[in-house]
C-alpha cells in the first residue's frame, strides 16, 4: 500500500465513525431479527415510561384544575323553578367556599354566586364575667385570642361599674335590656331524703365554712358536703356571693366546690351524688326536676308571685346588653334584639322563667327606640334578614336567647343566595325540588397540598404531609434495620466466608426476596405487632403502626443490599487487599479502611436503590401500617402511607372523575418524583465516588 493511500484510507475511516476497520463477519437473517427485537424492547420500555409519566401528569393537573363537586350538607328549603336566583338553604357553620363569584351546582346546574348571607346564630356560654370581657376587649386581645366580639351578652346580673370602664376603654357603650326575671334555685339530688327547706341563716353556713350536714342542724347526717357551683365568671356566682356571703367567697372557695360555667354540668354533678348541693337558673331545675329536689329558703319557694313581690329571696333580673354603634353598625342585630322583646313574653314562662314587669319591658322597649333612633319597635320579619349573630355570657340566660334564636330560625332567618343561572349554557336551566343539595367547587391548590396536614378529600382536605411522614417514617425504620444487617452479611459473604459457604448462603439469601410481599405483610401484623406490644405495652403501641411494617420493611430489603453491596465489595481487585496485608494490616482494618472505601460507591448505590423499595413497598404497609392518614411522628401509632393509600382508595367504589379517584395520581406523581430524584441521587453518588481499577 502507498505512503498516500493509507492515511487517506484512515482519515475515511475515522469520518464515518470507526477508529478501525470493521472485521466481524456480515450478520444473518435471525441475528438481524434478534437484534431489531431487543431495539424494539428498549423502546417500547422507553415509551411506556413516558406514558405513564403523562398519565400521571395529566390526571394530577385535573386534581388540581378540575372542578371538584363537595357536597356542602347544605339542601335548598324550597322549590325552585328555572327563572328563581334567589333561595334559602339550610342553616350551619361558615362555610367560605360559597362566596361571592364562586361555582356551585345544584342538581347537574352550576350557578354563579352573586351574594351568600350565611345567616347563623352563635352562642357562647362564658358565664356573664366572661361575656362581658369578651365584649369588652380591645381589636388586640381578641386577635390574641383568636375569638370576634360578640354582638350580644348574656347577663344574669346588672353590669358593673368596673366593666363599664373597660367597655368605654374599647368603644362600647353597654345598653340594658331587661328580659325577664329569675329565681336562683338551690337544689340537692333526688336521692336526698333529709332536706327539703333550709332557713337563710342555714344557707349561709352550708357555703361558708359547714363541712359536714351535721354542723348545720342536728338530726342531718354527719357526711360530708359536696358543693356545687357556677363558675367564678357566672352571673349566678356573683349574685350568690352578694347576696347569701355578703360579697365574701373565701370560705366556699376554701371548701374547693364543684365548679363549672355550664350549668347542665352542675346538674348532672349533683343529681349523682345525696349529698351534694349547689345553685343554678330556675329553668335547669324544672328541665330536670325529676332528678333534682329544690330547697325552699325559709318556707318561701320560688314562684311567679314571690319573685314579683320579693318574698323569696334570691330573685334577680336577667338582661341582655348590646351598643347602640354595634346595632347601627349591624342591622341584623338591631333586628334581633326588637324581634327579642316582642317575643320572649311568648316564650319566657315555657323556658322556666318570669316575665319581666311592665315598667321593664316597656323602658326595655324605650332603650331599643333611642339606640335605633326610631318612633317605635317594629315587627320584624326574619327572612328579611341577613348578617351573622353572635351572643356570649350568661349560663342562666342562654335557654332564653336560645329559645328566641330558635323561633327567629323558624321564622325564616336562614342562609340566603343569590345566583346567577345558566353560566354553562341556557339548557342547563332546570327546575329543582326542595332537599337537593347545594354542593360548592373545591379545588385543591399545590400550596396547600404541600403544606396542609389534614388529607381528607371528600371534605375538601387536600394536605398530603400525612402520607409523605407515614412513608419517610417507615423507611427510615427499614432503613434502621435493614442497612447494617444488610452491610454485615455482604462483607460476611464476600471477605470472611469461604467460596463454598458464599456459593450457598448467598443464594439463599437472594431466595428472600422472592417471598411474597402479602406474606411479609401478615407476618408484620401476626408476629412483630404482638412482640412489640409485648415489650412496650399495648397502652403504647396500636394493632396497627409504623413501626412493625418498617421493621419487616427492612427484613424484606436485607436481601437486595447484601447482594448488592456483596458485589461491590467482590470487586474490588484483590492487588489492594494484599497490598494492605503487607503492610501489616488485619483483616478487619483491610476491610474498614481498603475494602469499603473502595467499594463505596457500590454500597451507596445500594443504599439508595433499597430507600427507593422500602419507600415504594405495598402491601406490608397497607395491611400493619393502619388504613388512615394520620399526621404523628409516634413509630407505635398508626398511620397511612402513599402506597398504602393508594392500594386502599383505588381497591374501593371510586367514581371515575370524582375527587378520590384525581388524588391517587397526584399521589402518585409524588411518589414518582421521589423515587426518580432518589436514583438521580443514586447516579450523582456513583460517579462522584466511583473508583476505577
Amino acid at each position: 500500500m502507498s505512503d498516500e493511500l493509507y492515511p487517506r484510507l484512515k482519515r475515511r475511516l475515522v469520518k464515518r465513525g470507526r477508529g478501525k476497520p470493521n472485521l466481524a463477519r456480515k450478520p444473518k437473517w435471525h441475528e438481524v431479527l434478534i437484534q431489531t427485537s431487543l431495539l424494539a424492547c428498549g423502546l417500547l420500555s422507553i415509551f411506556t415510561t413516558i406514558g405513564i409519566i403523562l398519565v400521571l401528569g395529566n390526571e394530577s393537573i385535573s386534581f388540581f384544575t378540575r372542578d371538584q363537586w363537595v357536597n356542602s350538607n347544605r339542601a335548598i328549603l324550597s322549590d325552585m323553578d328555572e327563572s328563581a336566583t334567589e333561595f334559602t338553604v339550610e342553616p350551619g357553620k361558615a362555610l367560605e367556599a360559597i362566596a361571592t363569584g364562586a361555582a356551585i351546582r345544584v342538581g347537574q346546574e352550576v350557578m354563579e354566586v352573586v351574594e351568600f348571607h350565611n345567616n347563623r346564630f352563635e352562642i357562647d356560654l362564658l358565664g356573664t364575667g366572661g361575656g362581658f370581657r369578651s365584649w369588652c376587649a380591645t381589636e388586640a386581645q381578641l386577635a390574641e385570642v383568636g375569638r370576634a366580639r360578640p354582638l350580644l351578652v348574656n347577663a344574669s346580673r346588672p353590669i358593673k361599674q368596673a366593666e363599664i370602664e373597660t367597655c368605654a376603654a374599647a368603644g362600647i357603650h353597654p345598653l340594658a335590656f331587661r328580659v325577664g326575671a329569675d329565681a336562683l334555685a338551690i337544689v340537692v339530688s333526688a336521692d336526698n331524703d333529709f332536706i327539703t327547706e333550709l332557713s337563710f341563716a342555714e344557707l349561709q353556713r352550708v357555703f361558708s365554712g359547714a363541712a359536714r350536714w351535721s354542723d348545720v342542724r342536728a338530726g342531718f347526717p354527719a357526711e360530708p358536703i359536696m358543693l356545687m357551683t357556677p363558675g367564678e365568671d357566672s352571673g349566678s356566682f356573683d349574685f350568690f356571693v352578694e347576696k347569701v356571703l355578703d360579697g365574701n367567697p373565701v370560705a366556699m372557695l376554701a371548701a374547693d366546690p364543684i365548679m363549672s360555667e355550664n350549668d347542665n354540668q352542675l346538674v348532672g354533678s349533683i343529681k349523682r351524688n345525696r349529698h351534694s348541693i349547689g345553685f343554678f337558673g330556675y329553668a335547669y331545675y324544672l328541665n330536670n326536676r325529676d332528678d333534682l329536689r329544690i330547697i325552699t329558703l325559709d318556707g318561701v319557694a320560688p314562684s311567679a308571685e314571690t319573685v314579683e313581690d320579693g318574698s323569696y329571696a334570691l330573685a334577680r333580673p336577667l338582661f341582655i346588653y348590646s351598643d347602640a354603634g354595634l346595632m347601627r353598625a349591624h342591622p341584623q342585630l338591631k333586628d334581633f334584639i326588637s324581634y327579642y322583646l316582642t317575643h320572649v313574653k311568648d316564650v319566657i314562662v315555657d323556658v322556666g322563667y318570669f316575665p319581666a314587669s311592665l315598667e321593664a319591658m316597656a323602658e326595655a322597649r324605650k332603650e331599643w327606640i333611642r339606640a335605633a333612633g326610631a318612633s317605635e319597635v317594629p315587627t320584624v320579619k326574619p327572612a328579611t334578614v341577613n348578617g351573622e349573630l353572635t351572643a356570649a355570657g350568661s349560663s342562666t340566660v342562654f335557654p332564653l336567647t336560645e329559645r328566641i334564636a330558635e323561633a327567629f330560625v323558624e321564622d325564616g332567618y336562614l342562609p340566603q343566595l343569590t345566583v346567577k343561572r345558566g353560566i354553562r349554557g341556557e339548557h342547563t336551566l332546570a327546575p329543582h325540588s326542595a332537599g337537593v343539595t347545594v354542593e360548592y367547587n373545591d379545588r385543591p391548590t399545590i400550596i396547600e397540598f404541600f403544606t396542609n396536614t389534614n388529607w381528607i378529600p371528600a371534605i375538601g382536605e387536600f394536605g398530603v404531609i400525612p402520607l409523605i411522614n407515614a412513608t419517610l417514617m417507615t423507611s427510615t425504620i427499614a432503613m434502621l434495620v435493614a442497612l447494617p444487617l444488610g452491610i454485615g452479611a455482604a462483607i460476611y459473604l464476600s471477605e470472611y466466608a469461604s467460596p463454598r459457604v458464599r456459593a450457598t448462603l448467598k443464594p439463599v439469601l437472594e431466595i428472600l426476596a422472592g417471598i411474597p410481599t402479602v406474606v411479609y405483610g401478615y407476618f408484620a401484623l401476626t408476629f412483630m405487632t404482638p412482640l412489640l406490644r409485648a415489650l412496650f405495652g399495648v397502652d403504647v403501641v396500636n394493632i396497627y403502626n409504623t413501626s412493625s411494617a418498617g421493621i419487616v420493611v427492612g427484613i424484606l430489603i436485607i436481601p437486595l443490599i447484601s447482594s448488592m453491596s456483596e458485589d461491590a465489595l467482590h470487586a474490588v481487585p484483590d492487588a489492594l487487599r494484599e497490598a494492605s496485608y503487607g503492610l501489616g494490616a488485619t483483616k478487619l482494618e483491610t476491610v474498614i479502611k481498603v475494602v469499603m472505601p473502595a467499594a463505596l460507591s457500590g454500597i451507596l448505590a445500594a443504599f439508595i436503590v433499597a430507600v427507593s423499595r422500602a419507600i415504594g413497598e405495598t402491601m406490608i404497609v397497607a395491611i400493619a401500617a393502619g388504613a388512615g392518614p394520620n399526621f404523628s411522628f409516634s413509630p407505635f401509632d398508626s398511620a397511612e402511607t402513599m402506597t398504602g393509600h393508594i392500594a386502599r382508595i383505588s381497591g374501593g367504589d371510586l367514581s371515575y372523575d370524582s375527587i378520590d379517584y384525581n388524588s391517587i395520581f397526584a399521589i402518585g406523581l409524588t411518589l414518582f418524583v421521589m423515587t426518580f430524584l432518589l436514583n438521580v441521587l443514586s447516579r450523582v453518588i456513583i460517579g462522584r465516588f466511583r473508583e476505577a481499577y
